[in-house]
């Protein structure tokens, strides 16, 4: 349902804005919140506010995922914004808070216990709305980090039929492949979970590492400070733009979450918690357009990583490009302006 529909003039990059459409949506049942977002010119101006769209005059349905701990400002800042973007060329654009993140925390307050519930619940909620009210029979789904990994499991089952294409910008298939840091994280997490000590599901307030990051934003953006982890390229984006993004886009998650994500390491795919789906045979077999994004500054999800996912993939029409820019600036950062979004939007165009 929609909550809220106001007309708002919003940046997408520098001088360049456009004014939109935006609704605050909320899916039945287990309340995920949304943005949704279109080019103003689109919208009939006869189309009832919480009524389906018979006739779409966009070019499709993009859903927006975030990742780890993060939150719809993944995609949006004040100065540059992602998804401003997309919609400024044409798409109805969603964008997503998934389960105790943004929007959706402030509807019922419930933290995730797993990350199936993302896969099975959240995003197939999110995409059914987001049919209804677009008027588009499928969805595009674009993640970042572990939204893509979402995108990859939740595009393969719940929503095969329903999906148009994936795209994913740092979603590492592989976690742990091709940076040695990560991948001792996840043998220690895969470690400390089997002992049972991490049961309660403890939370993790990252809000306070974006907290700590934006403090330190000059110490950590300097190529003179020695570490291992790295999550933005340095000098990649504007001490303003990252402030805010720092600022806005964390979230507390759960450590569960982690404890999913990481399970395995680089020598699974991604699993359902108790085992009775794989979701990596599930997407390895899914024809479906795909598009897969990796920084080759990424310490996160370094190009192995996320390549394993075009190469395990079985469809006919995949493409895997590799930019320099690091986890956050492979969505919001300057270079990702001029490469990675026009990537993004000829992709689709042409599909």
């Amino acid at each position: 349902m929609i909550l809220r529909t106001e007309s708002v003039e919003q940046y997408i990059d520098g001088p360049r804005r456009d004014t939109f459409l935006k609704q605050i949506v909320m899916t039945p049942g287990q309340p995920i919140g949304m943005v949704r977002k279109r080019k103003l010119d689109l919208v009939d101006p006869h189309e009832p506010e919480d009524a389906p769209t018979k006739k779409p005059r966009t070019r499709g349905a993009l859903m927006l995922v975030h990742g780890f701990g993060q939150n719809r400002y993944t995609w949006h800042t004040s100065k540059r914004s992602f998804s401003s973007y997309l919609a400024h060329h044409g798409w109805d654009v969603f964008n997503v808070d998934l389960r105790g993140h943004g929007r959706s925390a402030r509807f019922d307050g419930k933290r995730p216990e797993a990350l199936d519930e993302y896969v099975q619940e959240d995003v197939p909620a999110c995409a059914r709305e987001v049919m209804r009210l677009s008027g588009h029979e499928q969805v595009v789904l674009v993640g970042h980090s572990m939204g893509g990994l979402i995108s990859y499991s939740a595009g393969a089952t719940k929503l095969k039929d329903h999906v148009r294409a994936i795209v994913t910008l740092g979603s590492p298939y592989r976690f742990g492949q091709g940076t040695w840091p990560m991948k001792a994280l996840a043998l220690v997490l895969e470690s400390a979970r089997a002992t049972g000590i991490f049961d309660a599901n403890v939370s993790l307030p990252l809000r306070y590492v974006g907290i700590h990051l934006r403090k330190r934003q000059r110490l950590w953006n300097s190529k003179l400070f020695p570490t291992p982890v790295r999550a933005w390229r340095p000098d990649s984006m504007e001490p303003d733009i990252l402030a805010e993004y720092l600022a806005t886009s964390f979230e507390t998650t759960n450590l569960t979450i982690a404890f999913d994500i990481f399970a395995g390491g680089d020598r699974v795919a991604l699993r359902s918690r108790d085992g009775s789906v794989d979701y990596g045979i599930a997407f390895e077999g899914l024809q479906k357009p795909l598009l897969v994004v990796a920084g080759d500054q990424d310490d996160l999800a370094p190009p192995e990583s996320c390549r394993a996912a075009f190469d395990r993939s079985r469809s006919r029409d995949k493409l895997f490009r590799v930019f320099p820019a690091g986890h956050v600036d492979i969505v919001i950062g300057r270079e990702a302006v001029t490469t990675i979004w026009p990537l993004v939007k000829e992709f689709l165009e042409r599909r």
